[in-house]
């Protein structure tokens, strides 16, 4: 008996979900810098972890990464969600500051809510 997709929802395989839910090393972590040459020290290694240190990093590294499009890049190519980073992408380029930050972290975390649903 098979599970019929829902319509709208494009389910995933376990697989997939695993790779987007792993821990990486602290090399292919993402880490969070304030400007170019100036790191914050902190280093994510997992989605949520990754959310965690968002809501409080200093908000500089959050629209400097954010114009450079880092964090999209980093979902996509050490996990492979191309969804999220595509929703990441559709944020409009002028937000910045607390409402950015807000925005990122909503969106990831209604991410990792909907994969660890399965």
């Amino acid at each position: 008996m098979s599970k019929k997709p829902v319509i709208g929802k494009k389910v995933l395989e376990k697989a997939t979900v695993s790779k987007i839910m792993r821990t990486v090393s602290r090399h292919e972590g993402f880490h969070f810098y304030r400007e170019k040459g100036e790191s914050t020290g902190k280093v994510a290694t997992s989605l949520t972890e990754f959310v965690k240190l968002l809501e409080g990093v200093d908000v500089r590294s959050v629209n400097f990464h954010f114009k450079r499009r880092d964090f999209e890049k980093w979902i996509r190519e050490v996990f492979g969600d191309v969804e999220l980073a595509t929703k990441l992408g559709k944020i409009r380029r002028e937000t910045h500051g607390e409402k950015l930050r807000k925005e990122i972290v909503q969106i990831i975390k209604g991410r990792l809510d909907e994969l660890k649903a399965g």
